[in-house]
């Protein structure tokens, strides 16, 4: 199995999302990732920067969010996994329960559906707490190129 990708710190800051999109889309391009994949990892990307922004507290503002990358592929299939890493409040996405859907417009309430969107784009995610930092990896999967 071969294994590529690259890695990246920024900060949890609006101009330090747009700057880790860029990264991410510049890495992938460059192992040939397809542009699909590449826009469903850049939409769980913005969306648990955005999370950390507004919900990881002082703590993930002050550290470097730590971005990883990897492509590995076994002739068949390629995955990327897209791990993010930040020092704020502990909190597993993958425990978390899901905002219940408004049935109209009038009962719909802003926010709260990031998590839905990220499993929704990615095949798998992974949560680990470890070393006062959360841990979040997103996979997409696609066939590999012959």
């Amino acid at each position: 199995m071969a294994t590529l990708g690259g890695q990246l710190a920024v900060q949890a800051s609006a101009d330090d999302v747009r700057a880790a999109s860029e990264w991410l889309e510049h890495v992938c391009s460059e192992h040939d990732v397809p542009a699909e994949q590449i826009l469903r990892l850049d939409l769980c990307l913005n969306e648990a920067l955005g999370n950390i922004i507004v919900h990881g507290g002082p703590s993930a503002l002050e550290a470097p969010v730590l971005l990883v990358l990897e492509i590995k592929t076994d002739g068949h299939h390629t995955q990327a996994e897209l791990s993010v890493s930040d020092s704020g409040k502990a909190f597993n996405p993958l425990t978390a329960v899901a905002k219940h859907q408004a049935l109209t417009l009038a009962d719909a309430t802003p926010g709260g559906l990031g998590l839905t969107m990220i499993n929704g784009f990615s095949d798998r995610l992974d949560y680990d707490f470890r070393e006062g930092r959360n841990h979040l990896t997103f996979f997409v999967q696609w066939e590999a190129s012959s």
